[in-house]
């Protein structure tokens, strides 16, 4: 599947579709140099695998995206398309065992993360593989009720990338987290329980030795850098306002589950 990945995202570039990596399989490529970290996490599902793969792309290249999938010999299944209209696309190929699932323009799910309508201009032209490693932490960072193996792919995330200001190469841009987030209290205020919940985990891994104390040193800081940077980003008006209300109003959107 590794390898399907790479090779559908080198036939998109091919014919200039912007198609790029997120989910799990996205942060596994991004932190490749921790292959052995991701072992001792004990990352996959109980048959040892990943159970999808999937993409982000543009709206407006839709149809490219379709015909690109469809001569690769996946077909579109029917029910996403009237489950999910424009927003998502769910291909299956029997052969293969595993479906791709695409998101167009964001992902719709406990919280918004968006990733751009304008193909010259937006998120998807950062990085030639994955998503920019900000907006794989996002896509994390916006679960209600995150899961063990979501926090995996975080450990993993910050174990491979150090906390900057902008993009980068093996970069997590914590300014556009920051920046994010202080537009969206809700939002905010999902990413911080579950940056906490984060530290809870990694300190449990360092006990029981899936993460080594000079790797979880680097970890622990740097969770603790983008949640500074989180706090000191000035918060709009819109964030302020729904700031009084807090958590005793429902700050997340109920979505339907679905393997990660």
């Amino acid at each position: 599947m590794l390898n399907d990945a790479r090779r559908i995202v080198e036939e998109a570039t091919q014919k200039g579709i912007h198609l790029r990596l997120l989910g799990a399989i996205a942060i596994r490529l991004n932190s490749s140099n921790h292959a052995d970290l991701f072992l001792r996490l004990n990352r996959l599902n109980a048959e040892n695998k990943f159970t999808d793969i999937d993409f982000a792309a543009y709206g407006k290249e839709r149809g490219q995206v379709r015909r690109l999938l469809q001569g690769m010999g996946f077909a579109v299944n029917q029910q996403s398309l009237m489950m999910h209209g424009n927003s998502r696309m769910i291909f299956e190929n029997a052969q293969k065992g595993y479906s791709i699932d695409v998101f167009f323009d964001g992902l719709r799910f406990s919280h918004d993360v968006e990733f751009g309508r304008d193909p010259q201009e937006e998120r998807l032209s950062l990085h030639p593989l994955t998503l920019p490693p900000a907006d794989l932490a996002l896509e994390k960072l916006q679960i209600h009720e995150i899961n063990e193996k979501d926090l995996k792919d975080l450990v993993l995330l910050f174990a491979a990338n150090s906390i900057g200001n902008n993009e980068g190469e093996s970069v997590i841009n914590g300014k556009h987290i920051a920046s994010i987030l202080s537009n969206d209290w809700e939002f905010w205020y999902e990413a911080k329980l579950n940056l906490e919940k984060l530290q809870k985990f990694l300190a449990n891994y360092v006990d029981e030795k899936r993460v080594d104390p000079e790797g979880g040193t680097t970890i622990r800081t740097r969770i603790e850098e983008l949640t500074r940077l989180i706090d000191e980003e000035s918060k709009s008006k819109d964030w302020q306002k729904r700031s009084k209300a807090g958590p005793q109003k429902k700050w997340w959107r109920d979505v339907e589950e679905r393997s990660r």
